[in-house]
C-alpha cells in the first residue's frame, strides 16, 4: 500500500488541493493509495484556535467561519485515509510499502502550527521506501543551521523531490552522499486535472483577493479599488474577510474556490497556490509579497519568467492591470516540467 504524508486536513484551500491532487492523480495511474491521518493535537488546536479569532467580535462572521471549517471537514472525509493519529511514534504500527512525504511546506519547521514535527523528516515512518514529493521548506532558508535531528532523517529517503531551488539546496546539503537526486518538480495541483472537479460561480466580472491575513500596503489597495470602479468589477475576498472588499465569500468548499478562480478578472494574492491556480487557470494576476513568501512565491514566478507581475509600488497596480500574460511560452515551460515531475514521482514509486 502506497501511503501520502501531507498537511490535507487543515482548513487551507491550497493544502486541501494539493494532497486531493496527488491523490487522484496516483489512482489514474493505478496506484491505489491512503492518507495516514497524522497531524499532532498541537497543530489541530493552533490552527483551529487562529482560525476562530476572525470571528472573536463578530458572532455571524463567527458562524461563516465555523461553516467553513465544517465544509473543509467535509471534503476531507472524502479521501481514503488511516484512523486518526496524533502520537507520532503510533506510526510505528502501520507498516506500509511505500510512503510519500509531501507536497506543502512540510518542512518547514519554524513557522508551522505544531511547531519542529520530525515525523514530517520520516521520523517514526515505517515503510519500505520513503519518498519526499514537492515537499518545501518555506520561508526557511536552506543554509541556516538545521536541528540534527533533521538532517540525519533526511538520510531516509530513497529519492527527494523538491518544490522550490531552497528546498533542493537543502536536500542537496543534507543528503551529499546521496546516489540519486534531489530532483526538482512541480506541486501536484499542476500535475492534475482538475476539469471534473471545479464548481463555476454564477457571479461574473471580479477581482478576486486572496490572502492568509497579509494585505497590500493602503496605497495599493486604493489602487486596486480605483480600477474596480473604473472597470465596473467586484472585489471578492475568498476564505477570509478584508472590509474593503466588495464580497467576502468565507463558507466555500474548495472546489468552488477553485471555480471563483477560473473565471477572475484578476487575481490579486500572495499566496503560492494563488499563484498556482491562476497560473494553471491562464487568469492575469499580480502578487505583494514579503519575506515570508519570497522563497516559494518568488522561486515559481522565475521558472515561468514572471517576476515582473510582483506589486512593488502602487503604480503598478494600473500598469499590470493594464498588461495582459501571454501564457503560450509559460504553457511549453509547464508542459515540460509537468512531463519532468510526473516521471519523475512514478518512477521513484516504481523504483525497487
Amino acid at each position: 500500500m502506497i501511503r501520502i504524508l501531507t498537511f490535507f486536513d487543515c482548513y487551507n484551500y491550497g493544502a486541501y488541493l494539493q494532497a486531493y491532487a496527488l491523490h487522484k492523480f496516483l489512482i489514474a495511474n493505478g496506484l491505489e493509495n491512503e492518507f495516514l491521518n497524522y497531524r499532532s493535537k498541537k497543530s489541530i488546536k493552533n490552527e483551529f484556535n487562529e482560525e476562530l479569532k476572525l470571528g472573536a467580535q463578530n458572532f455571524i462572521l463567527r458562524l461563516r467561519i465555523l461553516g467553513k471549517v465544517l465544509n473543509f471537514k467535509r471534503h476531507q472525509r472524502k479521501l481514503k485515509r488511516t484512523k486518526p493519529i496524533c502520537v507520532s511514534t503510533d506510526l510505528k504500527n502501520i507498516k506500509s510499502d511505500k510512503v510519500i512525504i509531501g507536497s506543502d511546506q512540510i518542512w518547514c519547521y519554524t513557522q508551522e502550527w505544531g511547531g519542529l514535527d520530525t515525523t514530517y523528516f520520516s521520523d517514526n515512518i515505517n515503510a519500505e521506501t520513503i519518498i519526499a514529493y514537492a515537499a518545501s521548506l518555506g520561508p526557511d532558508n536552506f543554509d541556516k543551521q538545521h536541528p540534527r535531528s533533521i538532517l540525519r532523517l533526511m538520510k531516509n529517503f530513497k529519492h527527494v523531490g523538491a518544490r522550490d531551488h531552497n528546498t533542493l539546496n537543502f536536500a542537496k546539503l543534507a543528503r551529499p552522499d546521496a546516489k540519486k537526486g534531489p530532483h526538482l518538480v512541480l506541486d501536484p495541483t499542476l500535475i492534475y486535472n482538475f476539469n471534473k472537479e471545479i464548481k463555476e460561480p454564477s457571479i461574473k466580472n471580479y477581482i478576486i483577493f486572496y490572502s492568509d491575513k497579509l494585505e497590500p500596503s493602503q496605497d495599493v489597495i486604493a489602487s486596486i479599488k480605483k480600477i474596480a470602479k473604473e472597470k465596473n468589477l467586484t472585489i471578492i475576498s475568498l476564505g477570509k474577510p478584508y472590509d474593503w472588499c466588495d464580497k467576502n465569500i468565507i463558507t466555500l468548499s474548495p472546489f468552488q474556490w477553485m471555480g471563483y478562480m477560473k473565471n477572475a478578472n484578476m487575481v490579486v494574492t500572495c499566496m503560492f497556490h494563488g499563484l498556482l491556480f491562476s497560473v494553471k487557470f491562464q487568469r492575469d494576476f499580480m502578487m505583494f509579497l514579503n519575506s515570508h513568501r519570497k522563497n516559494k512565491c518568488l522561486d515559481f514566478l522565475k521558472r515561468i519568467n514572471l517576476e515582473n507581475r510582483v506589486i512593488e509600488k502602487s503604480e503598478d497596480v494600473a500598469d499590470l492591470f493594464n498588461t495582459n500574460i501571454d501564457y503560450k511560452p509559460i504553457n511549453s515551460i509547464l508542459k515540460t516540467e509537468i512531463e519532468y515531475s510526473q516521471k519523475f514521482l512514478l518512477n521513484s514509486l516504481a523504483d525497487k
